[in-house]
């Protein structure tokens, strides 16, 4: 038999690559709202740049695809921060934000077997507030 919970809650996440609001809303409808901020960092130019690559005796390097699997790692390292403020008690998750981030978001949620169960929406947005996050989480919710 299915152990059912008693305190089903439901999510809303906005994601870009900076950071992430978390906004949850239990079933009295009291939400409350985390921000996570992102250890990413973003490519520095420097003055004179004309070339990412560098020369190395004989060989040249790319640094644009050592710098692209860095920026990969450390959004993948996001993902699962931000999985740990979700519990597997969630009914319901909403992924929201403006870039890529969602997608990869939604990624690491089909991969983690605790999570499968919960029902995961994806909305592209513009950037919204704690307060914006929980009004669009209560118009998902009482369809």
């Amino acid at each position: 038999m299915k152990k059912v919970s008693k305190h089903i809650v439901n999510y809303a996440v906005w994601i870009d690559h900076k950071k992430a609001i978390i906004v949850s809303r239990d079933k009295k409808g009291v939400a409350t709202s985390e921000t996570l901020n992102s250890a990413i960092e973003s490519h520095e130019r420097f003055k004179g740049e004309t070339s990412n690559k560098s020369r190395t005796f004989d060989t040249t390097l790319d640094i644009g695809k050592k710098m692209q699997n860095r920026e990969n790692d450390q959004m993948h390292h996001f993902c699962k921060e931000i999985l740990t403020h979700i519990p597997a008690s969630a009914a319901f998750v909403l992924i929201t934000g403006p870039s890529e981030a969602k997608y990869e978001l939604h990624k690491a949620f089909s991969k983690k077997k605790v999570l499968s169960h919960i029902r995961v929406e994806m909305k592209t947005t513009a950037k919204l507030t704690a307060d914006a996050l929980g009004l669009l989480l209560k118009e998902r919710t009482t369809k």
